[in-house]
């Protein structure tokens, strides 16, 4: 099965909200390289609904898996389970936190799920 092709349009969406700091490209070599991790919900085994990327993230004194794309249908469905699975990667990695950035109207899902709303990112062009 062609995962890529089946995940794109929706990776391609989330992409196209970061104000040109990626490409679908530059996504597709991150994961390819192994820097970046895809993640992937099926409905069966046929049919994949939803989809995430994330990378480990070393601070100076801090690591955390970052969530970056997220994508996809029936969010409800399969994110709840998709949470625990990168949750356990996350500690297996050595990582203590989990972070990302989303829209708006994604917090309600997140603050449900113990996260804590500690800034909002803007940004202007120049």
């Amino acid at each position: 099965m062609d995962v890529w092709s089946q995940v794109r349009g929706y990776l391609e969406d989330a992409v196209a909200t970061s104000n040109g700091r990626w490409t679908i490209e530059h996504l597709c070599l991150a994961i390819g390289s192994g820097r970046s991790q895809l993640w992937v919900a099926f409905d069966d085994p046929q049919e994949i609904i939803g989809t995430l990327t994330t990378e480990v993230t070393s601070y100076p004194a801090r690591r955390v898996l970052s969530m970056h794309f997220l994508g996809g249908r029936d969010f409800d469905l399969w994110y709840p389970e998709l949470l625990q699975t990168i949750t356990k990667y996350a500690s297996e990695c050595g990582c203590d936190g989990l972070e990302g950035v989303a829209r708006f109207g994604f917090w309600n899902s997140l603050k449900q799920d113990g996260f804590a709303k500690t800034s909002a990112f803007y940004e202007k062009d120049l």
